[in-house]
Order: structure tokens, then C-alpha cells, then sequence
């Protein structure tokens, strides 16, 4: 049966390209990128890093409970996004917001404020890494939930487009191997999902020398109860915004129950091609 006029078929969301990198249009607008090449990355600021769906929301509440779980830093804030009903957007935002400020971004190093691409001053940096085949999972399961994406036409479509690099944020290898470059900057981390899941009370202490934080075993225990995945999944789902659709199950190697043998044999190949050489390796099982 034909759809009426009073109830047709809503719109897509538009997506938005800068740069030659899509961005979802209601959410990232041209300006905020623009202001990016100009936003001043203070002393104390610590920034988390990452390629979307890498386990970043995760991150940000480790951070946020090392840091003293203070209420200011409550919200992730992005600084190149301007959501809908905000007057302003986040980096105006920002400019208010106390110190030490925390905040998060799915920036390539060229979009990047100057002050992170290239720190000069006392930035903490926290790169998230995740391996492309369980963010590619991740991110199709997210893009069907969340009202601001464009819900995948199959998953097959959706894992070519993203092996192509024609992906929101940009291609996955042009983005993690952009910030891998600073791997021996000192401003910055690098901690891999896969780590966290495998020792998470290792991956937390590494985090919080990062942070130059002493934490007491009370301390500590407090951190990898109230962060664990579990318990991030059940505050998360009482959320009203898209929130409640970032933790899904959390597993290393999802992916197995996703891709085809011709898909992965296609994954494995561009990975060989794009990580030789670069020192960078990740877990898939």
C-alpha cells in the first residue's frame, strides 16, 4: 500500500562534505570546522583521540573518574560539533568552560586545532585505537539506530563503502595512521581498545601516569567498577539522547559474525597494504 502525503517517508539526514571527508551536516557545520584552524588548546586541557566507535565514550569516562568525576566535565564535549537546540556551538562553549577542560574529537590531525595536531604546550593527548573490522561492525549497528545517521542500505554496501574510506570522519586508515605519527611525541598516549579489554586494570594505571594522577587501590577499584562495560551500558541505556545506542556488546572480534570470507580476505589485504611498515598492529580475535 502507497504511503499518503500525511505520512511520507522521512527525509535522510543530510550529510555534509569539507575537505573531501563526510560529516553528519546536522550536527557538524562548516563553521566549526572552519573555527577549528584557530581554536586555542590550553596548558591543562586533555583531549581524547579517536576514530569513531573505537571505544571512545569508554575512554572519556575512565578520564573523566581519574580526574576526580567532576561535574563540569559530566558531558563529553566535542569541540567541531553544534548540536541541534544549542545556540551555541561547543567551542564557544569551551571558551567558558573551567579548567582542567575535557574533551573529545574525531578529527584528523589536518582538521585538528593546531595546538593538538602539533603541541607545543603542556596538551595530554589520548589517542583511542580500535581494528577496522569491529569499528566497521560498531559503526553499522550504530548508523541504524541513531536519527542523525543515514541508516545502512545492506551491510554489504556498508562494509565496501567503508573499506573505500567513504565513510563519515573520513577514511579509518588516513585517520588512525595521521595521529600514529605522534607516537613518540610525549604529549600523547596511545592505548588500543583491545588492551583495555584484555587488562583493564593495567590499561587504567597507564592512564592515569599519563594524566600524572596517583591513584590508591580504593581508588583505582572505584574506576574499573563504575567504568567497566557493563556498567557504562546500563547508565548509558537510561540516556535520552543517541547516547544510549554507544554500547552495544563490547566484544573483541565481533566482526567474525559479520563478514563474509571474501570481505575479510578484502580487509585483511588493504590492512596489509596500509599498516606495512608503520610499527602499528592490532588484535582481531
Amino acid at each position: 500500500m502507497a504511503l499518503s502525503q500525511e505520512h511520507p517517508l522521512p527525509e535522510p539526514p543530510p550529510y555534509m562534505e569539507y575537505q573531501g571527508i563526510l560529516f553528519p551536516a546536522n550536527n557538524v557545520k562548516k563553521e566549526c570546522l572552519e573555527a577549528m584552524k584557530t581554536f586555542k588548546i590550553s596548558d591543562d586541557d586533555v583531549v581524547i583521540v579517536s576514530y569513531p566507535k573505537s571505544g571512545t565514550t569508554w575512554m572519556f569516562e575512565v578520564v573523566h573518574k581519574i580526574l576526580g568525576g567532576k561535574k563540569e566535565n559530566l558531558s563529553p564535549i566535542v569541540p567541531e560539533l553544534w548540536l541541534p537546540g544549542q545556540k551555541e556551538p561547543a567551542y564557544v562553549q569551551l571558551r567558558d568552560s573551567p579548567s582542567p577542560r575535557l574533551m573529545y574529537t574525531h578529527l584528523q590531525p589536518k582538521m585538528a586545532p593546531p595546538g593538538l595536531a602539533a603541541p607545543a604546550n603542556k596538551v595530554k593527548a589520548i589517542v583511542v585505537l580500535r581494528n577496522p573490522k569491529d569499528i566497521c561492525v560498531s559503526y553499522y549497528h550504530f548508523s541504524q539506530k541513531c536519527d542523525h545517521l543515514k541508516t545502512p542500505d545492506s551491510w554489504e554496501q556498508y562494509c565496501k563503502d567503508f573499506l573505500d574510506g567513504k565513510n563519515l570522519y573520513g577514511d579509518y586508515f588516513d585517520h588512525v595512521l595521521g595521529w600514529w605519527q605522534m607516537k613518540d611525541d610525549p604529549h600523547f598516549l596511545f592505548v588500543k581498545y583491545e588492551d583495555m579489554k584484555k587488562d583493564f586494570r593495567s590499561s587504567v594505571k597507564t592512564i592515569a601516569a599519563c594524566l600524572e594522577k596517583e591513584l590508591t587501590d580504593e581508588q583505582l577499584s572505584s574506576v574499573m567498577n563504575s567504568c567497566s562495560l557493563e556498567s557504562m551500558r546500563k547508565t548509558l541505556a537510561e540516556s535520552d539522547t543517541f547516547r544510549k545506542n554507544i554500547v552495544r556488546n563490547g566484544m573483541v572480534g565481533d566482526w567474525k559474525n559479520h563478514f563474509s570470507a571474501e570481505e575479510s580476505a578484502r580487509f585483511d589485504q588493504k590492512y596489509r597494504e596500509r599498516m606495512a611498515g608503520t610499527g602499528l598492529e592490532f588484535d582481531f580475535q
